[in-house]
């Protein structure tokens, strides 16, 4: 099970990932889909290493059961795709995450956390062209 997250520039924005919520949905879909190893990517290493502790301790999992992804994105994006059989996306606005669960071998198990923002909170300050 292929975990994505998103915390350096998405705290300010109130979109980052949440521990708690992504730690349960994980145990819950690997339990449901019979995964028994994780495989976190993201952009703060240190959250990551406190999410891989808590998966374990939460889930009750060996403590070799969780990977903290070390390579860089290039990497990351060929690594989900030969090892992800089940995607979780952690922050939905991610389009990082949301291009390694594309490429991810597991296309029928691809789940994303909600983005409870309220709706005037996703319209931009400026133009946006592109």
């Amino acid at each position: 099970m292929c975990i994505h997250i998103r915390r350096t520039d998405f705290v300010g924005m109130n979109v980052a990932t949440d521990m708690k919520s992504t730690v349960d949905a994980a145990n819950n879909i690997a339990r449901q889909k019979g995964l028994s190893k994780f495989l976190i990517f993201g952009d703060d290493k240190n959250f990551m290493h406190e999410m891989a502790l808590s998966i374990i301790k939460k889930g009750n999992w060996s403590e070799d059961a969780v990977i903290v992804s070390k390579f860089n994105e290039y990497m990351d994006l060929y690594v989900s795709s030969q090892l992800c059989r089940s995607f979780l996306i952690s922050a939905a606005t991610s389009t990082f995450g949301w291009w390694l669960a594309f490429f991810a071998y597991g296309q029928d198990a691809i789940y994303y956390m909600p983005d409870e923002r309220i709706q005037v909170d996703k319209v931009p300050d400026g133009e946006l062209f592109l």
